[in-house]
């Protein structure tokens, strides 16, 4: 029955991924074909040129919404690793005026809360890392986010190449990238 279950689903996924693709509005695609020269040239800060990036993916996941079951409430990505740069950790504190726990002894964080997870909902939404602005479900529920389901099989997701390159220019550059899971800092 599951096995039925996750083909149905992968299909939904596959056709939610098809209609993004052919209903993504021109704008957004020329915005996300133009976003790394244009920021790999920026002379911005670091901040800033993470909060143009941001901005990008709000405006991109602004149409995707429409596509998939993500919802405020729904926090089952919250209890999986949640990778985070040295520079986004900077860019919260900074933003939030909260300074990092340093625990870097535990390694394996699955199932366990997102420090910034109150309520099911994300307290620091608007300063929330980049994995957290990416991750997206495309099939119809969120049946295959539980934390027994979401390991077991691969789904369809949306790559967008240049914000990818983008994001990974901004953190190495910027000589803070490295990464670690958001509960190791904070």
């Amino acid at each position: 029955m599951l096995d039925d279950d996750y083909k149905t689903a992968k299909k939904v996924a596959e056709d939610n991924l098809n209609r993004i693709i052919d209903q993504m509005p021109s704008s957004l695609v020329r915005r996300e074909g133009e976003i790394f020269a244009k920021l790999s040239v920026s002379k911005e800060s670091y901040f800033k040129k993470l909060e143009a990036l941001y901005a990008f993916l709000d405006d991109l996941y602004s149409f995707i919404g429409k596509f998939i079951p993500c919802r405020r409430g729904c926090d089952y990505c919250c209890y999986i690793e949640i990778s985070i740069s040295s520079l986004e950790a900077e860019y919260i504190e900074s933003n939030l005026g909260i300074r990092r726990n340093l625990n870097y002894d535990k390694k394996e964080f699955f199932g366990t809360p997102c420090p910034f997870l109150d309520d099911s909902a994300c307290s620091i939404y608007k300063y929330r890392p980049y994995v957290c602005r990416r991750h997206h479900a495309l099939f119809d529920n969120p049946k295959w986010c539980q934390l027994d389901l979401c390991d077991k099989h691969t789904f369809p997701q949306i790559r967008c190449t240049e914000v990818d390159k983008s994001y990974h220019f901004i953190v190495m550059t910027s000589g803070a990238g490295s990464l670690y899971d958001i509960r190791q800092l904070f």
